[in-house]
């Protein structure tokens, strides 16, 4: 019933299932590389007694938030563009 509602056949909605949990754990990998890089950073701070660490340390965490702001913008989007591709619009009572 699903996929007949939103004419998809079965493989394409399960194209998109696999691609969204694909991106899920991506996303959920991506959290944990980020984590660990601010980690790095803050251990870095420390062992130099508060003199700057090496520019690799410092700017580690930028591509994995980068990435995070992506994914997590695209997840957010998803269930509002779903239901613009649906067809399913409310009406504005005036």
């Amino acid at each position: 019933m699903y996929a007949r509602y939103f004419k998809l056949d079965p493989t394409e909605k399960e194209i998109a299932m696999n691609w969204s949990k694909w991106l899920r754990q991506f996303h959920r990998w991506l959290s944990v590389i980020f984590t660990a890089t601010v980690i790095a950073n803050f251990v870095a701070l420390a062992q130099t007694g508060g003199a700057m660490p090496s520019p690799w340390i410092t700017y580690s965490p930028l591509l994995p938030l980068a990435l995070l702001a992506l994914t997590g913008l695209y997840m957010f989007v998803l269930p509002y563009a779903t239901k613009w591709r649906s067809g399913r619009r409310i009406a504005v009572m005036q």
